[in-house]
């Protein structure tokens, strides 16, 4: 028992740190946010081709009660859709679950945790996720390839080549605050490097030069040649987020 309370009075104060800023005293309240429980697997589409993507409406959205953190997918064009979508389909058989049927399906065994997690499809541009409460920090993101993107970057199709020795695919990162256009701070991390994938499963993205921001957009950017990144998707689990509560 004494065990236990000392392992429990550690993790709450791992939680919650006080220290001192320009604006006086702070309190550092760590989120998680995992896509588990009965709000999150209603959004999680049957259909591993996205066809009814958040419970049946192309263009909707979704936000985490917790830390204020949202997303949403839109329908840019008809027939299409992009931005930032639930998913509980897994696979690493590229021949069966990696066409231009499979969007869904993300190459690993399963999600980090649970059974949920989040892809973004940036084919279209970057995609946005938001925080609606107040300016947080993204400390780390789970990240994984999807199926269909592995496919293309290691066997190629009918309009893209398989990636070079010497090319690369990256997601990159922009932090944005208080509306502003300007860009506050960046994070890059590789999906595949000098040909390759840059890692197995699931990998931590930590997002140690992203500051506190109130936006963040995602892209997926290439060296290579052909029409690539096609398809930009990846996937995402566990966000855990840094969030400053100021105290008297």
């Amino acid at each position: 028992m004494l065990k236990f309370r000392k392992t429990l009075i550690g993790l709450l104060l791992a939680s919650l740190f006080v220290a001192c800023g320009p604006d006086g005293k702070y309190i550092n309240k760590k989120y998680l946010c995992d896509f588990e429980g009965a709000y999150w697997n209603a959004l999680v589409d049957s259909d591993a081709n996205g066809a009814n993507l958040l419970n049946g409406a192309i263009a909707t959205s979704w936000c985490d009660e917790k830390s204020g953190l949202s997303g949403a997918v839109t329908q840019p064009y008809e027939g299409y859709w992009e931005g930032l979508a639930l998913s509980s389909h897994y696979s690493t058989d590229c021949e069966n679950d990696g066409q231009p049927d499979d969007q869904l399906y993300i190459y690993a065994e399963r999600a980090y945790s649970g059974a949920n997690a989040l892809i973004c499809n940036c084919f279209f541009g970057g995609v946005e996720m938001r925080f609606e409460s107040k300016p947080s920090h993204i400390e780390s993101i789970m990240v994984a390839n999807t199926t269909y993107l592995h496919t293309v970057a290691t066997k190629g199709n009918h309009i893209t080549p398989a990636l070079g020795e010497k090319e690369s695919i990256w997601v990159e990162a922009s932090g944005y605050i208080n509306g502003s256009d300007e860009v506050q701070a960046t994070a890059k991390f590789y999906l595949y490097k000098s040909g390759k994938a840059a890692f197995d499963g699931w990998h931590r993205w930590y997002m140690t030069s992203m500051c506190q921001v109130d936006r963040i957009v995602f892209e997926v950017k290439w060296d290579g040649e052909g029409y690539n990144p096609y398809p930009a998707y990846f996937a995402m689990d566990d966000i855990k987020i840094v969030q400053q509560e100021f105290i008297e």
